[in-house]
């Protein structure tokens, strides 16, 4: 009993460890030949095994050995809604990886779809959200900060702290560095935050969300202080209007739900349906064919590639033309457009997921998040996660990174997780 105790003590210390290093992008990275389009290296379609991928092994090793996985029949897991949906995805998915292009990069990146979905199924069984919030709040917090003060030295160094990969996985970059973001600052051009992200816009995605886990209990508490004006300060660093636009809307909802609380459930219908119809808008607007005259790259750009995934899911309904495979397709499908060749996944990741893995896939993804909506309806529940499925589902609606990127792809899986973690 006693060494059972400690299993159960590691892999809930593991699972906090996890939490705190959701934005860390250190991995060993396996460049193949199918990591190559038109001769350029595409980091999506490089097979990399990264320190969280390790980690959440680990916990499910654990949590195995500890003997406390029967408590997905004392919990009478396999009944519910939610796990059979999200099974059904995860294993659904397999079938577009099977008639994948590029097999080894769709196969490695469905075993991390696997492994977050296996993390996901522990939450459920082992996480009451209520007990264990604010322990899972401390190590956001101490996230937040981390990559917050790193963003913000970032932004006034205008470059990396470090030339190497080793602090967590900064990459090196300078104001200088071919590819990298730019934008007009005071008449100048400034390189915005990266912190140890790929791109500004997912260390904007990250924060947005996770300040208004914070939002809510920043009096009388230093830390959370500290993180969420760090935080904020980082946020503006990364000039990603979507990051903001979810920030905003966040707090919006947060204040609107506070007014009466006694119509919270009838509130958070209103707000629900609100959002569904700006993502269900998104699904038309940036396609439509008059954005692509448009002199802002930005806009052209998306509009061509919703059309080119609306191409390859006309082209291969039934099962995608493969997971992790939009990159390697989407030259033949996109219009003609006079830029250069941007071989990146749609920004929308409902188009995604229907463009590489089919209906069936689709359908079952739709209706997983749905149910976390639904769930988080619930007027008894704290509003915070609630909050966080809407920022999720507009920042989904405007950007992919929450399936390609494997930090926001964990980020995604944990907090489905403890949308629907029992009570004890």
């Amino acid at each position: 009993m006693q060494g059972k105790e400690k299993l159960i003590k590691i892999y809930h210390g593991l699972f906090l460890i996890i939490v705190f290093i959701i934005p860390f992008n250190l991995g060993k990275h396996f460049i193949i030949n199918d990591s190559y389009v038109w001769g350029i290296l595409v980091d999506y379609l490089i097979p990399t095994v990264y320190l969280q991928d390790i980690l959440v092994f680990l916990v499910l090793v654990s949590w195995v050995v500890s003997g406390n996985v029967k408590k997905i029949k004392s919990l009478s897991l396999i009944s519910k809604r939610e796990v059979q949906i999200s099974t059904l995805f995860v294993f659904s998915c397999l079938f577009s990886v099977l008639s994948a292009q590029r097999l080894v990069p769709s196969l490695y990146f469905w075993i991390r779809l696997l492994l977050y979905f296996l993390l996901f199924i522990f939450i459920l069984c082992e996480v009451c959200v209520e007990k264990r919030f604010f322990k899972i709040l401390n190590a956001v917090s101490a996230s937040v900060i981390f990559v917050s003060l790193l963003g913000v030295f970032q932004f006034i160094k205008q470059g990396s702290l470090f030339n190497n990969y080793y602090f967590f996985g900064e990459q090196p970059y300078s104001l200088s560095t071919y590819g990298i973001a730019k934008e007009t600052f005071l008449g100048h051009f400034v390189v915005p935050s990266y912190a140890t992200f790929r791109h500004p816009n997912v260390l904007g995605g990250f924060l947005s969300i996770f300040l208004l886990w914070l939002f809510p209990y920043l009096k009388g508490n230093r830390r959370y202080f500290f993180a969420f004006a760090a935080g904020t300060l980082a946020l503006a660093c990364t000039f990603s209007a979507s990051a903001w636009a979810s920030f905003i809307a966040g707090i919006f909802i947060y204040l609107f739900l506070l007014i009466d609380p006694k119509k919270a459930y009838f509130k958070k219908i209103e707000v629900s349906g609100v959002v569904i119809a700006f993502c269900l808008g998104m699904l038309v607007f940036p396609g439509l064919r008059s954005l692509t005259k448009f002199s802002n790259p930005s806009l052209f750009r998306r509009s061509d590639l919703l059309i080119a995934s609306y191409k390859i899911s006309a082209a291969y309904p039934l099962f995608g033309m493969g997971l992790n495979n939009f990159t390697v397709m989407v030259d033949a499908f996109a219009p003609e457009s006079t830029d250069l060749r941007f071989t990146q996944p749609v920004h929308n990741v409902f188009a995604l997921t229907l463009s590489e893995t089919g209906v069936f896939s689709y359908t079952l993804f739709v209706i997983f998040i749905l149910l976390a909506v639904k769930k988080q309806t619930n007027p008894g529940l704290f509003n915070v996660l609630f909050i966080s499925l809407m920022q999720l589902l507009i920042l989904f609606s405007v950007d992919h990174y929450f399936l390609t990127a494997n930090q926001t792809l964990l980020m995604l899986w944990v907090i489905l997780g403890l949308t629907f973690s029992h009570s004890d």
